[in-house]
């Protein structure tokens, strides 16, 4: 399953975790994973459900900035 690891700008609390979640599951991700120190994120997905262009569209729909860091190996 492809993952991509993106830094998240501008998110301080649960709720913007939770904003962004939320988007992205509605988006078709499979899975997503937050770490609130490192502001970093690995979302899950599949090829033929989402893109890329896809996922960051629905992070900046709800307000938020981001960062691909590595395709793949992150």
């Amino acid at each position: 399953m492809p993952r991509v690891c993106l830094n998240l700008k501008g998110m301080h609390c649960p709720e913007c975790v939770s904003s962004i979640e939320y988007a992205l599951y509605q988006a078709g991700i499979k899975h997503f994973q937050y770490d609130v120190v490192s502001h970093f994120a690995k979302i899950y997905y599949e090829d033929e459900d989402v893109s890329l262009i896809q996922i960051a569209d629905a992070i900046h729909r709800v307000g938020y900035d981001l960062d691909v860091m590595e395709i793949e190996e992150c």
